[in-house]
């Protein structure tokens, strides 16, 4: 062992003759120290990174937050295209957090699915952040509008596949959490409703809604209460591209529960309605420009970790009838350990985010 002075900071004691992957950071996340077998399997040198270039946001302050609670935490990641699983823990020889990286089987016999997943997504949204400007630009500059809406409509559904795989991710990997704050229920309804009347329009689908009067207060994460409304209304639209109706209702029942429902007139529950990129697609489904299939699932996945259920039905008039229940949640204090991050990016509207796939272009022509 021998201890090096970097910069003014703590002295760390590196491991010398080493053959484990580790990391020594700041208190703060950010990397002072990454070893050379580490730099050998990733091809890069972590130094003054942080922790979330790397894993989720989610994923950092629970590590950050363990690790200064004098506690052990393990996670996944993956860097430079390595799965590894990895244990941080308090760093030993002063404030800090020491990680050590264990590369999962680089034989190639097991994948971390979701890391992987999350990697991906990263790397799209990377790619995205160069166009999406690219594209304004163009427009600026004198380039035709009709092109750039196009442009920026199918970038927003790339934008919108690539969340919603991350979102998967950390479901699966157990690392979703909620971003609760107070919102009105009811004032969000009739903002999502007059996004999404433009693209009613466009399909001859009548909109109707029925909303209480009076604003509905509840504790909820924003973001994935506006996805999973929105999940439901473009699937509701895309099942009746040639006309028909869609119905928007928010209840709320003795006890507190919000019952938010919404139906269609389209194909009903035939087929599978859950999962479809899970199964084995045949060549008609590959040709067929559904989306990867998630909205249903994700929907779900978001009602149970607010603490409500979501249920399938069969329409009075056919098509589907789905209902969500949430509870109205409790006041919480802010999680200092979390920042609030934009749903798609700054100046990106996430409404027509989540509408692409079923909204006109002429809503994605520069305003």
């Amino acid at each position: 062992m021998k201890n090096q002075q970097q910069g003014g900071l703590m002295p760390f004691r590196e491991h010398v003759l080493t053959a484990e992957a580790y990391l020594l950071c700041t208190p703060a996340g950010r990397v002072r120290y990454a070893s050379a077998t580490l730099k050998q399997m990733v091809e890069e040198d972590l130094t003054g990174r942080n922790l979330n270039d790397f894993v989720e946001d989610a994923t950092a302050a629970r590590l950050i937050a363990g690790t200064l609670a004098g506690d052990s935490c393990d996670f996944g990641c993956t860097i430079g295209g390595q799965v590894f699983t990895c244990r941080a823990q308090p760093w030993e020889d002063g404030e800090g957090i020491q990680i050590l990286l264990f590369p999962v089987n680089p034989t190639g016999k097991k994948t971390d699915s979701a890391g992987v997943a999350r990697f991906m997504a990263r790397e799209i949204d990377r790619e995205l952040s160069v166009l999406l400007p690219a594209v304004q630009l163009l427009e600026e500059s004198g380039g035709q509008a009709e092109p750039a809406a196009i442009a920026r409509l199918h970038l927003y559904r790339l934008l919108r596949m690539s969340r919603n795989v991350e979102e998967m991710a950390l479901a699966e990997s157990g690392d979703l959490h909620l971003y609760r704050s107070q919102i009105d229920l009811v004032r969000l309804l009739q903002e999502i409703l007059a996004q999404t009347q433009p693209c009613c329009d466009a399909c001859g689908i009548l909109l109707h809604s029925r909303l209480p009067e009076e604003p509905v207060l509840c504790w909820v994460d924003e973001q994935r209460v506006r996805s999973m409304v929105t999940h439901l209304l473009t699937n509701a639209i895309a099942a009746q591209r040639d006309g028909g109706a869609v119905s928007l209702t928010l209840q709320v029942r003795e006890n507190g529960d919000m019952v938010l429902a919404i139906t269609d007139r389209g194909q009903g529950m035939g087929g599978n309605l859950f999962g479809k990129v899970r199964s084995t697609a045949q060549r008609e489904d590959l040709l067929n420009p559904g989306g990867l299939g998630l909205g249903l699932e994700l929907t779900r996945i978001y009602a149970e970790a607010h603490g409500g259920q979501m249920m399938l039905m069969s329409g009075e008039e056919g098509g589907l009838a789905v209902r969500i229940t949430l509870p109205r949640g409790e006041e919480q204090a802010p999680d200092e350990m979390h920042t609030w991050r934009a749903s798609y990016g700054a100046g990106i509207d996430p409404l027509l985010v989540e509408l692409s796939p079923v909204a006109p272009r002429a809503l994605y022509l520069k305003k």
